[in-house]
């Protein structure tokens, strides 16, 4: 921030307009008013200039409708006792920023959104509108195999200039954004659920450290404000509405991907999911969402389809854009008789090489030889020790 030398006379409203600087700690110190949620802030604030807003409620002046008559006097007494000093101080160590609907620098998706964010707190830089996004979720509790994919997609997608958000949980989020920031690509975002002073989890500190040093660290929350469970579900909806894609890696039936894949129907986001083992728990979820017709993310040049930056370079990729389907036609029939064997025998899914020897009932080297010349034609895929089609 500015330099902030402020003094107890410095924070009255009469003395004139407030500087973006200023508005930005009353910003911060109506955050903090007690039980204010984005929806109450969002009536408190109305795009009007956060310093007139908190004179109003420091006076008195408040319309009772915006939060109820129990809060108009809770709020009017702890804004008189509020240290405004102390608040542009914290934000000063933090190299933080407050925003409103009010200032250029708020999100434009984040202000007429369903459910606006009246109020954020930035440290980084500004995320660049105009770049596409990808909201990369996914369980706590992954497997290697998800940890993996997620890097993967967050490395391929960051290298492809695609800003990749997700929400700095330990498991899936934070292996997306570790991948991004290894990639070195476009500046990732990342939206929290506690106040940017209170690292959660802690765990994923040096991650924090690095999203806000690289890109963009985001929160409604105030600082010093702890991760209350009532925070992830209102993180969640900010993770969909900056993203033109949803990605879920690894989710069960229930939880805080599946909300953020709700939130993201609400705005008609594109949700697609990464397909897992139906023995795998952490999948259920995923499955779930691709037998209801989401789009599977089995490579980073899925999703790139999905925003309309690739053509897709697989027989599946081309399918599911509707894009020269003559050049699909052309890839099968120039298949021998052992590729198109075991292409048709991949039609179930994932299975071990050792199963498709079997399956295919022919000597191992050519069944060898047959896969590789499939992979080549970008039909055939790896995972691990299994082969799927691409």
């Amino acid at each position: 921030m500015d330099d902030v030398t402020a003094t107890p006379k410095q924070w009255s409203v009469d003395d004139g307009p407030a500087t973006p600087m200023e508005r930005g700690v009353y910003a911060a110190a109506l955050a903090s008013l007690p039980r204010a949620t984005p929806r109450r802030l969002d009536r408190l604030l109305r795009k009007q200039d956060p310093a007139k807003v908190w004179k109003k409620v420091e006076t008195g002046q408040m319309a009772k409708w915006v939060a109820g008559d129990d809060l108009h006097d809770i709020w009017r007494d702890h804004a008189r006792g509020a240290d405004l000093t102390a608040i542009a101080a914290q934000l000063e160590s933090l190299d933080a920023w407050v925003t409103t609907p009010a200032s250029i620098q708020h999100p434009f998706a984040l202000i007429y959104d369903l459910d606006p964010a009246p109020i954020l707190f930035r440290r980084g830089r500004l995320p660049d509108p105009t770049a596409p996004a990808v909201a990369i979720v996914g369980t706590r509790r992954c497997t290697p195999t998800g940890r993996s994919v997620a890097m993967e997609l967050g490395a391929g997608l960051a290298e492809a200039g695609v800003t990749v958000v997700s929400g700095l949980a330990l498991g899936i989020d934070g292996a997306a954004h570790r991948g991004a920031l290894a990639a070195d690509g476009a500046p990732v975002v990342g939206i929290v659920g506690s106040g940017l002073d209170v690292v959660y989890p802690r765990g994923n500190r040096d991650l924090w450290e690095a999203v806000s040093a690289s890109g963009t660290l985001l929160s409604e929350a105030p600082l010093g404000a702890e991760p209350e469970g009532w925070r992830f579900p209102a993180r969640n909806r900010l993770l969909a509405a900056l993203a033109d894609v949803v990605v879920v890696v690894e989710s069960k039936r229930a939880g805080g991907s599946m909300h953020t894949v709700e939130e993201a129907i609400r705005r008609e986001v594109t949700v697609m999911a990464v397909p897992g083992s139906v023995r795998n728990p952490a999948a259920e979820g995923t499955n779930l969402l691709l037998s209801e017709g989401c789009a599977p993310a089995c490579s980073t040049e899925d999703v790139l389809v999905a925003l309309g930056l690739a053509t897709g370079g697989t027989m599946l990729a081309r399918i599911a854009a509707g894009l020269d389907p003559a050049v699909s036609r052309i890839d099968i029939e120039g298949l021998d008789g052992l590729q198109k064997k075991l292409f048709d025998l991949l039609d179930d899914g994932p299975i071990s090489l050792d199963l498709l020897v079997l399956r295919a009932g022919a000597p191992v080297p050519e069944v060898l030889v047959a896969a590789e010349g499939l992979e080549r034609l970008g039909l055939l895929a790896r995972d691990g020790a299994r082969v799927m089609r691409a």
